[in-house]
């Protein structure tokens, strides 16, 4: 329209940041004037220097008082781009919902975004709501905040809110509190889908450190150039943050497990809707993950198979392939560890102390009925082992990562070697 404008949200979101750097640029200079302090001394032992270090100190009180205002200023003006820009996002998604109630209620799918989300959709567009409300109280919260860890992860979230918004990424789950909890789609579930990853990480996974396991799930898609490999992200839980401390407790993933389970039957439905049951769905758990993937697998997670990777036992109270239902039997099972991985000390080795809530059961590795794969070299050619390999097994280029390809995708995968038994002289 000639006589209309047009309005950028991601430009004023830019513009605020801008401004929370020039603001903390202003309350350094307001510092520094603040505690400037001349002494008499300063201007030699003359019957003046009184007077004019009298005077110094009221300007400097002048000056930094009117730094302050404009600090104040800025702020208040960076609240209200922040704000602008969160209202007419929100604006844009309910207008976009609007004219979505007009569409059938079942498109053709095809494999473009809006049909990404399958029958997801809705919930993909309500996050999208609730990302941009948490983009405008994470940049207010940043301006409060004074150390730096709590900092930089505020700068992370923020990032991510931001990517989730502009890239206009598929979030199924949403919750800004506390550590976050959260979980994506990446990539697409349509007729054409024949592999569909379900993610669970460990230890240290909150909202700010979630996006390096969605570039994990990136990663994996875009490795399938057939299109036909989608993936979910799930962080939709409390999980530990101290591997000390709490990785050894079963609570976490016993309260994530039932979730997890939910979530699955919500997911089996998706992609056989979808896919008219063409497709296979697995699961793969990361370090504590694996624990809680072990839990859900206990309560029936309708997959076609699921991978330990570096893994921290089959779940609290499983120990044999009895423990786990009927349901389950059909189910392919995968496990890797690389050599000296530090997980290794939670593998299989609490049974005594699982009734005090402690412990992970069975080492996955040799679980009856598991196909141990090797973890073999990283993307640089070294033997992947010890404490870096822990998240180092999810990096792609290395053959770790080739080998959760392949399980995904029902393609090749390179066992472990069998233990050669040592030889008494």
């Amino acid at each position: 329209m000639t006589d209309g404008y047009r309005v950028a949200p991601a430009k004023l979101a830019s513009a605020a940041s801008e401004l929370d750097a020039r603001t903390g640029a202003l309350r350094t200079v307001q510092q520094a004037v603040a505690g400037e302090r001349v002494p008499a001394t300063a201007f030699g032992q003359v019957s003046a220097s009184s007077g004019c270090a009298a005077g110094l100190a009221k300007t400097l009180s002048a000056l930094a008082a009117d730094v302050d205002q404009r600090v104040a200023r800025a702020q208040v003006l960076r609240d209200g781009l922040t704000a602008s820009s969160a209202g007419y996002r929100r604006a844009d998604e309910q207008v976009a919902a609007m004219y979505r109630s007009l569409l059938p209620e079942d498109p053709v799918p095809s494999a473009g975004k809006s049909a990404a989300a399958g029958g997801w959709a809705g919930t993909v567009a309500a996050n999208r709501m609730k990302v941009s409300d948490a983009l405008a109280a994470e940049r207010t919260r940043l301006a409060g905040l004074s150390d730096p860890d709590a900092i930089a992860r505020s700068k992370r979230r923020i990032a991510l809110y931001q990517s989730i918004i502009d890239d206009h990424r598929q979030i199924l789950r949403f919750d800004p509190s506390g550590n976050g909890r959260i979980a994506e789609l990446v990539g697409t579930i349509q007729p054409g889908t024949r592999n569909v990853g379900l993610f669970v990480p460990g230890v240290h996974t909150r909202m700010d450190t979630f996006q390096s396991y969605a570039d994990l799930g990136r990663s994996l898609v875009a490795a399938d150039p057939s299109g036909r490999t989608a993936m979910v992200v799930w962080a939709d839980g409390v999980f530990p943050q101290n591997v000390t401390t709490e990785g050894a407790e079963a609570s976490y993933a016993q309260t994530m497990a039932p979730n997890l389970k939910a979530f699955g039957d919500e997911l089996r439905g998706q992609v056989d809707s979808q896919t008219g049951g063409a497709a296979t769905i697995t699961a793969i758990g990361h370090s504590y993950g694996g624990a809680t993937v072990g839990l859900a697998d206990q309560q029936g997670l309708p997959v076609d198979r699921v991978l330990h990777v570096e893994s921290a036992g089959m779940g609290h109270g499983v120990w044999s392939p009895a423990d786990l239902p009927p349901s389950q039997a059909g189910v392919q099972r995968y496990s890797m560890t690389a050599p000296l991985d530090p997980i290794i000390l939670a593998q299989g080795n609490a049974g005594a102390l699982e009734w005090t809530g402690i412990g992970h059961g069975a080492d996955p590795d040799t679980f009856p009925g598991v196909t141990d794969l090797t973890t073999g070299h990283d993307a640089a050619g070294n033997v992947q082992w010890g404490l870096s390999s822990h998240s180092g097994v999810l990096k792609p280029g290395s053959d770790s990562w080739e080998n959760i390809y392949g399980v995904l995708t029902g393609g090749h995968v390179t066992e472990a070697p069998v233990p050669v038994p040592a030889v008494l002289p």
